[in-house]
């Protein structure tokens, strides 16, 4: 399952996780970020219990944006024990989002 989390939980459910975490930077009017829903399903399946999938809406998230360098959606953060593994942005597929880990 894909969670849907909000900026107060992102040190909780992402950088404290005990697995490793993509994180998908989205915003709802971005069909690039439509386009990849299928893809971050699938993802999700395959790596189901090994891999947390989380998301976070651009409108609330400006200040993780900025810290982490994001400026356009959709974006995506690996974090394994906390830290950031790897980072890629728009229309990607399945395999590039495993080559973030």
């Amino acid at each position: 399952m894909i969670s849907e989390i909000r900026p107060g939980q992102f040190e909780a459910e992402v950088k404290k996780s005990r697995r490793p975490v993509l994180l998908e930077f989205y915003a709802s009017w971005c069909p690039r970020c439509a386009m990849m829903d299928d893809v971050l399903e699938e993802f999700e399946s395959v790596h189901r219990g090994r891999i947390k999938v989380c998301r976070i809406n651009e409108a609330d998230a400006a200040l993780l944006m900025e810290r982490y360098g994001i400026d356009r959606v959709p974006a995506f953060l690996a974090f394994s024990g906390g830290k950031v593994t790897g980072v890629t942005a728009g229309v990607v597929s399945k395999a590039v989002l495993e080559k973030l880990f």
